[in-house]
């Protein structure tokens, strides 16, 4: 389910009833990064250019059906740029990712091959008759700022989210006393490793967020989620719902760090025996 109530937010439900949003992309984010993108694959179109016709006085002398070769060569050019980045970028081009923003589809998903294909194709609509001239007029209709392209492929852009890490979430726990005590005594949730990846996700956000949310609505989040990780676990426990997501966090980052130590190669051996003997 995803609710529109606010212009800058997409917010969205998940099955399990734990609610997330998106920050979205304003206008003027996406035409700074459209300007940077088109200066990029226009330096590209440039020195192609200058490798097949030469000269731009040499326009008048060149065959008509040349031009046309070289136009029809500058769309594919465009669209493959866009296509290709988003694919392999995760949602992302050069002009994109300087600007901290990325195209999601629906439900807050990754882009998919079709998604970029389709809203990249019609991007040769929203372009005109002039840059961009439908796709603005498109944006500022919708409370989303979409365009044509992302209306057809079911696609928005948002806001790049912080990227977590394992130093992010140590750092982030509201009780360094918490971890300490859970990694010396040896302490631990019952039933941790039931816990998915995914659910471990939307937990972690939420408790590197939640500084940002009104003390209401981080309430009923944490209660939200807490009762989603009762589930997993088989059994609930009594008290505050957010110290009890910290420590299900801490605990999780512990027994992740631990198997990931585990798993890491064993030193090689080295030479010194050898070099005693010799």
């Amino acid at each position: 389910m995803i609710d529109n109530r606010m212009n800058d937010r997409y917010i969205i439900d998940t099955p399990e009833s734990i609610e997330f949003g998106y920050d979205v992309a304003g206008i003027g984010a996406r035409f700074v990064a459209a300007l940077i993108d088109t200066a990029l694959f226009s330096i590209i179109l440039f020195i192609a250019f200058r490798l097949y016709i030469g000269d731009i006085g040499m326009l008048l002398f060149v065959d008509p059906m040349a031009i046309r070769i070289f136009f029809a060569f500058s769309i594919f050019t465009v669209v493959i740029y866009y296509i290709a980045f988003e694919r392999f970028w995760n949602g992302q081009t050069p002009g994109k990712r300087l600007l901290g923003i990325r195209v999601v589809q629906e439900a807050g998903k990754p882009l998919t091959f079709t998604g970029s294909l389709i809203r990249n194709l019609i991007r040769l609509i929203d372009f005109v008759p002039a840059y961009y001239s439908i796709g603005l007029l498109t944006m500022m209709i919708d409370k989303r700022a979409r365009r044509l392209g992302d209306l057809a492929a079911s696609t928005f852009v948002v806001r790049d989210r912080q990227r977590v890490t394992l130093e992010m979430l140590l750092q982030s726990t509201r009780n360094d006393k918490v971890a300490s005590a859970l990694k010396d005594s040896g302490a631990t949730l019952p039933n941790i490793t039931a816990l998915r990846p995914v659910d471990m996700d939307l937990v972690q956000n939420f408790l590197l967020r939640r500084g940002t949310l009104a003390p209401d609505r981080r309430l009923r989040i944490a209660t939200q989620l807490a009762y989603a990780l009762f589930g997993r676990l088989g059994y609930s426990v009594p008290g505050d719902p957010e110290q009890f997501l910290q420590q299900a966090n801490d605990q999780y980052v512990l027994v992740r760090a631990q198997a990931l130590q585990q798993a890491a190669p064993a030193p090689v051996a080295t030479d010194s025996y050898a070099a005693r003997r010799d």
